[in-house]
Parts: C-alpha cells; sequence; structure tokens
C-alpha cells in the first residue's frame, strides 16, 4: 500500500493487454498475428480449435504453410500469391468470403477471412488475421440451392403453364417455359404484365377469381381464356393459391391448356357416333336380311303371274302388243330386283356374289336407266361419255352397279342446289385398265373430308349411315382396283375408279 493506505493506482497499458488478451481467448472466430515474414506472433484458442493444433504448435510458425498451403481443388497455394500475406506488403485490408483452411489431420473446412495490416510508427509490423468457418453456412447455401433446383424442376416439369404472382402489384415474379410457350411471350415480356393482362373470362369472373384468392386463399375456373402475344384466346383452366416467400406474399397460378382435353372430348364423341352408327348398321343387315327373305317368295309369285300374263298376251295379241313388251320389261326388272335380294343375301352371309366375264360398257348402260328417274326428279341431267370398245373383264356385275348408283346419287345430293346441271358419267380403257368417271358441278370436297372420305361411318348427312363410299371402297379393292376423289379445277368433285383387265385365264 501507499503511504497514504490506498491501492496503487493500475497502469492503462496493462488493463488494454489485458483486455486484449481476454477478448482474443473468448472470441468465437480464429484470430492470429503474423511478422512481415509470415510467422505466427499470437494464435487465441478458437483459431487453434479449428485448425486441429494447439496454440503452442502454432506460435513461431509459418501459418500459411501451416493451415493455408493448397487451395480447396488440391493444387499448391504459393505464399507470395496468399491475400493474407499481401496485406503485409500493400498496408490494405483484404477479405475473402470463400477459400479454405487445412487441420492437422490433413481435412480442409471452408472459411471467410479478413487479414488487416498491423502499423507501427508509419511502417508496416504484421498483419492481424480474423477468420470464420463457413461449414454451416455453405451447407445451408447448398440446401437452398437444391431447394431452388427442386422447386424450378417442379415448376418447368409442369404440364400447365404456371408462374408467380406479387399479390400487392399483381405483376409476374416467375414463370415456367411452358408459360411463355403458351402466351409466346419471353421472360423480359412477361415480367412487364399484371395477372388481369393475361387471362379473360365471363364478365366479371377473373376479376372474382383474384379476389377469391386473395380472401380465401385458392380459387379455381372451370373454363377461362389465355390470351396470348397474338390476341389469341386459348380456354384454360385456371388455379391459384396463396404462398409466403422471403416475408412477401405471392400468388402461385396454374393454367392448364384445355384444348388437347377438348380434343379429346371430341375424339370421345365421334366415337361414340361411329358406335351409334355400328348399332344402326347391325340393326340395318338384321333387317335386310330378314326383309330379304321375306320378299323372295311374292317377288318370285309376281314374276310367275307375269310370266303367265305375258304367255296368255302373246297368245292373243301375237306378240306385237304394247302389253306384251311392258310386261316383258316388268319381268325383267323383277329379275333383276331378285337378282339383288339374292345378292345382299350373300353380302349378309359374307359370301361372294357372282363372278362374270362381262364389259363394264354394259353394265353401266344397263343401270343407267335406273337412276335417270331419280336425277330428273333433281332437276339435273346425266351425261355420258362411254366407250363401247372397253375390254371384258372378270367382275361382279350387281356390286359394280351398286357402286355406280351411289357415286351417281352422291353426285345428285351434292348439286341438291344446282337444278339444272349436269352429272358428266365417262368410261375409257387406258393399257390394262378400265376406267369409270363420275364428275359433279357441286361445291366439292373439302380437306377434312378428303382425309376420311372412304372410312365408314362418315358422313355429314344428319340421315346417312356413312356407310356407301366405304362399301364402294370395299368393292372395287376386292376387284383389284382402286378409287379416289379429287376437286375439279372448275368446281364440283370427280370420283374416279378403275378395274384391272383381268380374263378367265387369269382367274386363280
Amino acid at each position: 500500500m501507499s503511504e497514504t493506505g490506498s491501492e496503487p493506482t493500475a497502469d492503462p497499458a496493462d488493463l488494454f493487454r489485458r483486455q486484449r488478451d481476454l477478448i482474443l481467448m473468448a472470441s468465437g472466430d480464429g484470430i492470429y498475428g503474423i511478422d512481415c515474414e509470415g510467422i505466427s506472433t499470437f494464435v487465441n484458442p478458437a483459431a487453434a480449435r479449428m485448425s486441429g493444433y494447439s496454440m503452442e504448435e502454432m506460435v513461431g510458425l509459418n501459418l500459411h504453410e501451416l493451415v493455408h498451403h493448397t487451395r480447396a481443388d488440391g493444387s499448391p497455394f504459393p505464399c507470395n500469391e496468399c491475400p493474407i500475406h499481401e496485406a503485409t506488403r500493400d498496408g490494405k485490408v483484404h477479405r475473402i468470403y470463400d477459400d479454405v483452411f487445412w487441420r492437422k489431420d490433413g481435412t480442409s473446412f471452408p472459411v471467410e477471412y479478413v487479414s488487416t495490416p498491423i502499423w507501427d510508427g508509419g511502417r508496416i509490423a504484421g498483419a492481424v488475421v480474423s477468420f470464420r468457418d463457413i461449414t454451416d453456412r455453405k451447407r445451408a447455401e447448398q440446401d437452398l440451392r437444391d431447394s431452388e433446383q427442386r422447386y424450378r424442376a417442379m415448376f418447368d416439369g409442369s404440364n400447365a403453364a404456371g408462374f408467380l404472382i406479387d399479390a400487392e402489384t399483381c405483376y409476374v415474379l416467375d414463370e415456367n417455359k411452358r408459360t411463355c410457350a403458351l402466351f409466346g411471350y419471353d421472360e423480359a415480356q412477361l415480367r412487364r404484365l399484371r395477372a388481369e393482362d393475361l387471362f379473360v373470362g365471363a364478365p366479371g369472373e377473373i376479376a372474382a377469381f383474384w379476389q377469391k384468392v386473395q380472401r380465401e386463399g385458392a380459387a379455381e375456373t372451370e373454363t377461362s381464356y389465355a390470351i396470348t402475344a397474338s390476341g389469341e384466346r386459348i380456354p384454360v383452366r385456371l388455379s391459384a393459391s396463396r404462398i409466403r416467400y422471403a416475408d412477401r406474399t405471392g400468388l402461385l397460378v396454374l393454367a392448364t391448356d384445355l384444348r388437347v382435353r377438348r380434343e379429346m372430348e371430341a375424339r370421345t364423341r365421334a366415337l361414340q357416333s361411329e358406335l351409334h352408327h355400328v348399332s344402326r348398321v347391325s340393326a340395318m343387315g338384321e333387317m335386310a336380311s330378314a326383309m330379304a327373305h321375306e320378299l323372295n317368295q311374292p317377288l318370285s309369285a309376281v314374276m310367275n303371274y307375269l310370266g303367265a300374263a305375258r304367255r296368255l298376251s302373246k297368245a292373243e295379241f301375237e306378240g306385237d302388243s304394247r302389253t306384251v313388251q311392258m310386261m316383258e320389261k316388268a319381268l325383267s326388272q323383277a329379275a333383276r330386283a331378285g337378282e339383288i335380294i339374292r345378292s345382299l343375301r350373300t353380302f349378309l352371309d359374307k359370301g361372294e356374289s357372282e363372278t362374270e366375264f362381262a364389259s363394264p360398257y354394259d353394265v353401266i348402260h344397263d343401270t343407267l336407266p335406273l337412276i335417270e328417274p331419280a336425277v330428273a326428279a333433281a332437276g339435273l341431267s346425266l351425261s355420258c361419255e362411254l366407250d363401247p370398245d372397253v375390254p371384258h373383264t372378270l367382275l361382279q356385275r350387281v356390286n359394280i352397279q351398286q357402286v355406280l348408283l351411289n357415286l351417281i346419287r352422291n353426285a345428285a345430293e351434292a348439286m341438291s342446289e344446282h337444278r339444272g346441271g349436269a352429272i358428266n358419267v365417262a368410261c375409257w380403257s387406258s393399257r390394262d385398265q378400265i376406267w369409270v368417271e363420275v364428275a359433279d358441278q357441286g361445291p366439292g370436297l373439302s380437306d377434312a373430308q378428303q382425309a376420311r372420305l372412304f372410312q365408314p361411318f362418315n358422313t355429314s348427312k344428319s340421315d346417312g349411315m356413312g356407310v356407301g363410299l366405304s362399301i364402294c371402297h370395299s368393292i372395287i379393292t376386292d376387284h383389284d382396283g382402286a378409287i379416289t376423289a379429287e376437286n375439279r379445277p372448275g368446281g364440283g368433285a370427280v370420283f374416279r375408279f378403275c378395274l384391272p383387265v383381268i380374263t378367265p385365264g387369269d382367274k386363280p
């Protein structure tokens, strides 16, 4: 004690050094000092603990060679390139946010550090280094990157157009690739748009949709319309939910393109319609089979009575009266009706019509009188260019007549609004092919009609079965021929089929 009895006054310098030492010892950051040669002058416990050395092992050594000798990629790290030592040369503070230090056991750990020059009397005496293990921060950053990649993968992998909207401004903040493809905008253009710029619906529907999302946290619509960059309106189903992220509120919106679904629904309806046609055709087949059986007997009786009447008339009028001639025509037509009924029954029984060696010219010539009354009743006429010298070939007469009648009937229906017009029927041969053509002056064929023209159950008539042209195609194919259709340059459509010239000797 002093003579006055008071405690001795503490030296301020000693107090400062003691406080400094306490701070260094308590700091959670690693702190060490180096001289201008890189030799450590002091090390705090945190620096030693993180490095795996004791403080005594680290003091007095070149710490660059001890803990900073190798880069993260495994390549050597020369001392003259080290930012820590650069502070002792240029007198500047150097901050590094992503580097590695090496432990005593040979493992590394990520660090960020600050190297600050130590000045003494106007000269650089060394540097003090403060570093921090950033393993946890790096892991959190990697977790965040992984989370963002998962989010982006799910976001971009969605079949729906997805985007994030700022709940306050309603501007687009983020979008997936499907959104850009659907709307026809690039990312920069979308970020300048608000939600209400992208969709329309029934009056008040879209505004009510956004309000419901804000109020209840989720909403959806059955059908709205996305407005593309070109102005096209695409039917979509909207769904949205309110989310929180980074202390902000956003709206996550998904817009599902309904065009594919509607196309599927249209195909389903078409299939149902075709199935309905199938049931009608099946019922028609059963009715036709029963009718063919029932008609055959009275038709045979009619022919017998007509035959008897003709013989009596010939005996009475010596075969020259018009009555006899009319009876002969009636017998001829009754015989043809019987032939049609037999062909129908054979067809329904999946058999084959009788094949004969005949001239297509004769078949056409005999068929035209059967359809001429119907053509004339429609206010139309038949214009024929038939070559009588076309070769004979093996054919099924009734089936070829059916094809011709179908084609002429279709032509007349196509010209229902063109009274006074003519249906052109032509027949000619070229090399080993016989060609038959039916041309009309109607509206022609659309691309959609041409694509499905000869498919079964394809019809544009509400009362049609849609099997006529399909049957024509099957008959001509069975004859090893081909049938086509195209639009005429001057308007209307032309149907054309060809038959190969086959002689009895060629028949297998």
